[in-house]
């Protein structure tokens, strides 16, 4: 167990570096593509200050070796989530792709994505794709549902840092 720290804020406010109360020494967690952190222990220093600025260091280090420099950098601006965590049993095809009915009866496959804003944050936008009535653009299920998946990878491969199926998940330089 650790004392009570005297600069809680810095460890507060710092993306990917923590020290529980439960814990002796202070953890440093880079996000991996595959969606599961690496987890490091760091040994504590002689001062908390200098402890903190040795996880930062670890923890930049390792960012950058994992996600390279440009998608390290928009990963720790960015105060969501960084890499999203692929369900078992995902709604549709592919992650951020899945079936909808509307009220009024037509069906249609959506695909979701969240783009980046100029401030940092970030803003879900979606697209449609409605089938199966003479004034859709698709006539079947299966055209809209790969037209849904194609603009989803598009918009991954523009807006995500990690692209790819659950298991061949891979850094997007």
């Amino acid at each position: 167990m650790r004392n009570a720290l005297s600069l809680p804020q810095l460890w507060e406010s710092t993306k990917y570096v923590s020290w529980p109360k439960s814990h002796s020494n202070p953890m440093v967690r880079v996000p991996r593509p595959s969606g599961r952190p690496e987890t490091k222990s760091i040994p504590r220093l002689a001062n908390e200050y200098d402890t903190f600025e040795r996880c930062l260091a670890y923890r930049d280090q390792r960012g950058r070796e994992i996600w390279g420099e440009r998608r390290w950098k928009e990963l720790l601006r960015v105060e969501a989530r960084s890499v999203a965590r692929h369900r078992e049993r995902p709604a549709g095809p592919i992650t951020g792709v899945y079936h909808y009915e509307r009220p009024t009866g037509t069906t249609l496959w959506v695909a979701a994505w969240y783009e980046l804003m100029p401030d940092g944050s970030r803003k879900k936008r979606s697209a449609q794709f409605s089938y199966g009535t003479s004034r859709t653009r698709y006539a079947t299920s299966e055209e809209a549902m790969q037209a849904a998946i194609k603009r989803r990878q598009e918009e991954e491969a523009r807006w995500y840092c990690v692209v790819g199926k659950r298991d061949q998940r891979r850094v997007n330089q």
